[in-house]
């Protein structure tokens, strides 16, 4: 026999224990939390994962401040990096799941008091959220309030190529007319140069210089060559500028917003990779701007950002992983947490990164939604970053004689 102490994710309250037979399962350790706790839905709708910390692979404290939080129905980015790392299979005995864990009593971590040893997570319906009986989605889990990010979404967008997401972008500037839609430069790089063939000598040219920064990421081909895997449809919007007669050897760049009240992303606007279409790049600072024509009544806004960033930042990564193939992020969006270690300039180094990188680079942020930097294209989710360490840049970069900044008539 042996004691759990279990913690219920994003509901207010203390953790309690369960008792129960090592060579009993974790399908039987659902019929007990459900039990104990007098749920009124099946047992196995419950999702079940190991507090184990990711730093010094044991036993999650009861003073931590994470629990302190999921205390108070909060989820710190610990918690979250758990739950990413999966649930716990119902057919394996509890004793299976300690010692393939190495939480036993031969590695001096077997479970005993003043831990959390196992969080649960319910039906949405039973939190409080309203709803069907579903697991909680990303938005749900995220430590981001949802009203947060619906101001997010009306900056952030997806850029994607015949229904393959390219990239994320931040609208970084608008006027009556355009849209300023900062994205990676790596991310229109590509073996065959189509990318390429229309676009100004200036932009070629910065292309050229990325590319002998940066020799490792000549192989961006096999970047594009992933994405075609994970292809998500988007609906058109009513609101869609009329399509005007582009060439057809020019590629056509979608751009996809999520709307509020919407599960599926909605294309709002397109544009051509033509001559005059990159506002301004820079292979130093990784990004490239481009200068969109849009209807009036799109519903994007420019972004307020900051350029406060210090190390120690708690900080969120906000982008669309549409090349990432882990079964566990198969929805829109991602917002993952994550931690300034450091910051030089407009450089900085992201750590504690709980799962690897979204495709096409992603828009570094507050918890209260305010942009502070992006992250590089060799984020690109085809591997797990080293240490889960990746890197970005802050907005120092960025052209500060943005247009709508001008005097009128410049």
């Amino acid at each position: 026999m042996v004691t759990l102490y279990c913690a219920v994710v994003g509901v207010a309250g203390s953790a309690f224990p369960v008792d129960i037979d090592e060579n009993k399962s974790v399908g039987h350790l659902k019929d007990a939390i459900k039990e104990k706790k007098m749920y009124q839905f099946p047992a196995d709708k419950l999702q079940l994962f190991l507090a184990k910390t990711s730093d010094s692979g044991k036993w999650l404290r009861d003073d931590d401040s994470a629990v302190l939080e999921l205390e108070e129905g909060r989820i710190h980015r610990e918690i979250q990096t758990m739950i990413n790392v999966g649930q716990l299979r119902p057919t394996w005995t509890i004793e299976a799941v300690l010692s393939a864990n190495n939480m036993t009593r031969w590695y001096w971590r077997a479970p005993k008091s003043k831990q959390i040893h196992v969080l649960a997570r319910i039906p949405r319906s039973t939190a409080g959220l309203g709803g069907d009986d579903s697991a909680w989605d990303a938005k749900d889990l995220s430590t981001v309030d949802p009203q947060v990010q619906l101001n997010i979404w009306q900056s952030v967008v997806r850029v994607s190529l015949e229904d393959v997401c390219l990239g994320t972008a931040l609208v970084v500037d608008r006027t009556p007319t355009h849209l300023y839609l900062l994205t990676n430069l790596y991310t229109w790089i590509d073996k065959d140069e189509t990318f390429m063939n229309h676009m100004s000598a200036d932009f070629k040219k910065e292309i050229k210089r990325y590319l002998k920064l940066n020799p490792r990421m000549k192989t961006s081909g096999g970047k594009r060559k992933s994405a075609e895997v994970a292809i998500q449809p988007s609906r058109k919007s009513p609101r869609t500028l009329k399509k005007t007669p582009f060439p057809s050897d020019m590629p056509q760049v979608m751009v996809e917003q999520l709307l509020p009240d919407t599960t599926a992303l909605t294309r709002v606007n397109q544009f051509s990779l033509h001559s005059g279409i990159c506002w301004r790049s820079s292979a130093d600072f990784d990004f490239a701007i481009f200068e969109v024509a849009v209807p009036p009544d799109i519903q994007l806004v420019r972004c307020k950002t900051s350029l406060a960033v210090y190390p120690t930042m708690s900080v969120h990564v906000f982008g669309f992983p549409g090349a990432l193939q882990d079964e566990k992020f198969d929805h829109l969006y991602a917002i993952i947490t994550a931690q300034v270690s450091g910051w030089s300039g407009n450089k900085m180094t992201l750590s504690s990164l709980s799962a690897p990188g979204l495709s096409g680079g992603a828009i570094v942020g507050t918890k209260r939604g305010v942009p502070v930097g992006y992250v590089g294209g060799g984020f690109d989710g085809s591997v797990y970053n080293e240490q889960y360490q990746s890197y970005g840049f802050t907005f120092h970069g960025i052209p500060i004689d943005l247009p709508s900044s001008l005097p009128h008539g410049y």
